[in-house]
């Protein structure tokens, strides 16, 4: 860590700035008290804080390597009592033998150098603990920074590794489908199977180049719902239907990748696979202030038993856009008169 007062431009001018104020109030001081000429307390004033200035720097090393965690102990204090020892005492000594060099002649300054002894120790103890306290400060402000940063990066080595584990439930449970479906047409349709196991490549493709990134265009995640429909479709034919709405900012628009997916295959899963009657997947997409609003429906069989699930799809879209966006109200579910209706809210900003 550097020394705070050289780690910015800004840093030096106030350091500089507040010890212009300190030497000009001293000479003030001084001038006032005394009889002595405006120089002389100008020098004066000039010799010590300049010194006790550049001396002030060099504290800094001291303080940063025996104690780098701004902790105080007792070897601490006994160290720092002793550099303050030093310090004070080496401050005094070059300034009184500077000044016995500039203001040679001058013994009624000397006069007044030797009365205001005191006061001058008193002004270097002060200077001191005030050049601990401030260094201290910048310590702890740096540890707590740090720690910010170090707290910022575990949650968000948790928050990946938990979409992980989503993207993780979410994809074999696909794939396990599908198989499941390739299995059944090889010996009903081979061709129907050939198709679907070239369908699924293209779908495993997406899936794997996109794995990593958390969002992609609206366009995309579309392209490869299509892509998904298209499998389904070659086991189910006519009885899938799907139709969009989507709009133009909508399909610029960023969506957290493959969170469509698992919708899409809840609809076929309790829709298309339960009822003996076409059913129609619809998705319409329109901006919203701050977002975009899509809405995924389709009908269904009411007067068919639907085989319970254990609800994996819905549960991980809605943990992912919590995790996320942070939000726990952007997926909106309703199932009524023979429609089964999914709303999300994606934010744009």
């Amino acid at each position: 860590m550097s020394n705070p007062i050289f780690e910015r431009l800004k840093h030096l001018y106030i350091y500089l700035i507040v010890w212009i104020i300190i030497a000009v109030i001293q000479a003030i001081l001084i001038t006032f008290a005394t009889e002595l000429p405006v120089y002389v307390a100008i020098i004066d004033s000039n010799v010590f804080n300049v010194i006790y200035a550049i001396l002030a720097v060099i504290i800094w090393f001291p303080v940063r390597y025996s104690n780098p965690d701004g902790k105080l102990s007792f070897r601490i204090v006994i160290t720092y009592l002793i550099v303050g020892v030093l310090i004070i005492t080496g401050w005094l000594y070059s300034c009184y033998m500077i000044l016995r060099v500039i203001l040679v002649n001058n013994e009624a300054y000397f006069v007044f150098l030797n009365d205001s002894f005191t006061a001058r120790l008193a002004t270097g103890i002060l200077y001191y603990g005030v050049t601990l306290l401030i260094y201290h400060l910048f310590i702890y402000g740096k540890e707590l920074e740090a720690k910010k940063l170090s707290e910022a990066n575990l949650n968000l080595l948790v928050k990946e590794s938990e979409l992980n584990v989503l993207r993780s439930q979410l994809n074999p449970h696909f794939l396990f489908n599908s198989l499941n479906s390739i299995s059944s047409l090889t010996i009903s349709d081979p061709n129907a199977a050939r198709e679907m196991i070239i369908k699924l490549s293209e779908f495993l493709r997406y899936a794997l180049k996109h794995g990593e990134r958390e969002k992609t265009r609206l366009a995309e995640e579309i392209k490869n719902i299509d892509l998904y429909l298209q499998i389904e479709k070659i086991r189910f034919g006519d009885k899938l239907v799907f139709l969009k709405e989507i709009s133009e900012q909508c399909e610029e628009g960023l969506i957290p990748n493959m969170i469509l997916q698992p919708l899409f295959e809840n609809a076929v899963k309790y829709g298309v696979y339960e009822s003996t009657e076409p059913i129609t997947i619809t998705m319409k997409c329109e901006a919203v202030p701050n977002g975009m609003q899509i809405n995924i429906s389709n009908n269904f069989d009411p007067k068919q038993v639907s085989r319970k699930g254990a609800g994996i799809g819905l549960k991980n879209v809605r943990n992912r856009l919590m995790l996320i966006y942070g939000s726990d109200d952007l997926i909106q579910v309703d199932k009524s008169d023979g429609v089964f209706n999914v709303k999300l809210l994606i934010p744009q900003n």
